[in-house]
């Protein structure tokens, strides 16, 4: 595997913000991931898994750190037991497993990488379906050692995983999900109906998707929209008049209009919110914007 120096990752994420990485990579296999945690503790640098980029935002500049984008797709079907890569793409597996008559179909219109959607247990929303309904366990590669861990290990929640709590970050590899049968049509029915539902209320431009949690039982959206924030522009980011929880990038955002933004959220709004994206500054760590 060959690791390279200054490429752009700012231009690899949905939002198109951000500069360089250090160094960057395309890990293919489980000794690439050895080989790049090698390096990674060699150069004194952190690593980064950037998956789809539909959550992530690099700062302007030079990120110092390893950056990884695991590059296998691989499924496995077996009956109901399915066996997925980390850097499948959620739509194309959906539509593959369709033909398999197997229904994940919950998952339609989430964006990015199997990886991140388990790092971030993505689902539809508080009340929906979220990726842990259907996980068994998780490969991933943890402080040096390979570990498959049980779902009820992977501590999951709404938005949440174990992975986004540890001390040093996690690769996580592939997935074994057990996915329920359904006819074929009746999925993709499902599937086009859920796809319609998204297009009529969620923006889809340069965007990193929903940008806060709400902690309380309040959509964090509903608190953004009541302190009339939609539609609020803050250099060349703009609070999203179609969906108050998502930052659009109209032209020319920065890294630095993203973080006045969400600030400038954060400061208005008194209930507290948790920054969903992922942010990360020159030095390599992510910047949570927490109140």
């Amino acid at each position: 595997m060959e690791i390279l120096e200054d490429v752009s990752v700012g231009k690899k994420t949905t939002m198109r913000i951000g500069g360089n990485a250090k160094f960057y990579a395309e890990p293919t296999s489980k000794e690439d991931i050895e080989q790049a945690w090698e390096f990674a503790q060699q150069q004194d640098v952190p690593l980064i898994v950037l998956g789809g980029g539909s959550n992530s935002i690099f700062a302007d500049g030079t990120v110092e750190a390893l950056v990884l984008r695991i590059q296998t797709e691989n499924v496995a079907v077996e009956g109901n037991a399915v066996t997925v890569d980390a850097g499948k793409n959620i739509a194309m597996l959906i539509n593959e497993l369709a033909e398999e008559n197997l229904d994940l179909s919950a998952l339609t219109g989430i964006p990015g990488s199997m990886g991140g959607a388990i790092f971030g247990n993505a689902g539809q929303g508080p009340k929906g379906v979220w990726l842990d309904h259907f996980v068994e366990n998780v490969t991933a590669f943890i402080d040096g050692e390979w570990k498959t861990m049980a779902k009820d290990e992977c501590d999951f929640s709404y938005r949440e995983s174990a992975f986004k709590h540890m001390d040093s970050y996690p690769i996580i590899w592939s997935t074994l999900l057990n996915i329920p049968s359904r006819p074929k049509e009746e999925i993709e029915n499902e599937v086009q109906a859920l796809l319609q539902r998204r297009l009529e209320t969620q923006p889809h431009v340069k965007t990193a998707g929903s940008c806060f949690k709400a902690v309380g039982g309040t959509p964090a959206w509903q608190l953004i929209d009541a302190a009339g924030l939609r539609g609020k522009k803050f250099g060349g980011i703009e609070i999203s008049e179609k969906h108050a929880n998502f930052l659009l990038n109209t032209g020319g955002g920065t890294f630095q209009d993203v973080c006045t933004a969400i600030n400038e959220v954060q400061n208005i709004i008194e209930s507290p919110l948790e920054v969903e994206m992922r942010l990360f500054t020159n030095a390599g760590t992510l910047h949570a914007h927490e109140k």
